[in-house]
């Protein structure tokens, strides 16, 4: 059986980057498709043995030679807040290419978790507009991918990943970040899904190999998440990494209603939204898929110096 050739959009991010090594490292060939060949992320997919693609996610005719003898694509998009319907116009354009291409047979894409949640985002959209709009459109690229038409399709929704505690991701969503201090509208007991983007990286990849893995992830859509934890677990661990001390601050009822009505504060919407919701990721269950998934620990040893530079530390 000959080797599959891959196309890996957003091979430069953490997600697309992580999918990309994973696939070389099991000797697939991959296409990666990069805004900016010249970058060092890309040089360095390069180094490793990827062909870089240059192209963007707005350039449709970039999209379409870029599918010229690709098997199967990893997509993963990204929103757009100023143009709402960009991020699925991005996706349909990835899907009309591959589907003309005529060579594609495997479509992977990565939303987010929960965007399955509601047929119709404008249930929540009145208390919750950002959310709504986020949501919508991770939802609208879910059913572009499903309603392809493609052999097989997988879409995997991860949960909150590692890496939002790496610079710029904490500052957008913490906003005392730089003094250290994580501060949330969850209850002090509530548990945070937790994932590394590798994890990402080696479910695409399995997803997207033909051999043993496709009647696994045949047409499967997947909640990934590897780890609970709760906020001071999580600044415990951020303060052992950084050598230095790193603390919760948990708003009333009262301060998170406030914030909430001046609608300045979009995570702030997610974080009162996820509190209203029962049910999690079955982390036991993934593991009938056999890929081992990494800790938050692991993850604070591999990328250290990217959380000590979080922290101020460095």
């Amino acid at each position: 059986m000959s080797s599959p050739t891959i196309l890996v959009t957003g091979a430069t991010g953490h997600q697309g980057g992580q999918t990309a090594r994973s696939l070389l490292s099991a000797g697939h060939k991959v296409h990666a498709f990069v805004r900016d060949p010249s970058s060092q992320a890309a040089v360095a997919l390069q180094a490793q043995g990827a062909t870089l693609i240059k192209g963007n996610y707005d350039d449709t005719a970039s999209i379409t030679a870029a599918m010229a003898g690709i098997t199967g694509v990893f997509l993963n998009t990204f929103p757009s807040f100023t143009d709402m319907n960009a991020e699925v116009r991005s996706a349909q354009a990835f899907v009309d290419a591959a589907l003309e291409a005529g060579t594609v047979t495997n479509f992977v894409v990565s939303t987010v978790y929960l965007a399955n949640t509601y047929a119709d985002w404008s249930v929540v959209a009145d208390k919750f507009p950002f959310l709504a709009m986020y949501f919508k459109s991770k939802s609208g690229v879910e059913g572009i991918v499903r309603n392809s038409g493609f052999s097989s399709y997988t879409i995997l929704r991860p949960c909150w990943l590692m890496h939002n505690y790496e610079l710029p991701g904490p500052r957008y969503h913490f906003p005392s970040w730089d003094k250290r201090t994580i501060t949330v509208s969850y209850a002090p007991e509530y548990k945070q899904a937790h994932l590394d983007a590798l994890d990402v990286g080696k479910f695409a990849a399995a997803a997207l190999a033909p051999f043993p893995f496709l009647a696994t992830f045949k047409n499967k859509e997947i909640d990934l998440a590897a780890e609970y934890l709760t906020w001071d677990e999580v600044a415990k661990a951020l303060a052992e990494a950084g050598e230095v001390d790193v603390k919760v601050e948990y708003r009333t009822p009262q301060e998170t209603e406030a914030l909430l009505k001046t609608g300045t504060f979009p995570p702030l919407e997610m974080q009162c939204w996820r509190s209203t919701l029962k049910g999690d990721i079955d982390v036991q269950e993934l593991g009938s898929y056999g890929i081992k998934m990494g800790t938050f620990a692991q993850y604070l040893e591999r990328e250290k110096a990217a959380i000590r530079k979080s922290l101020g530390v460095e």
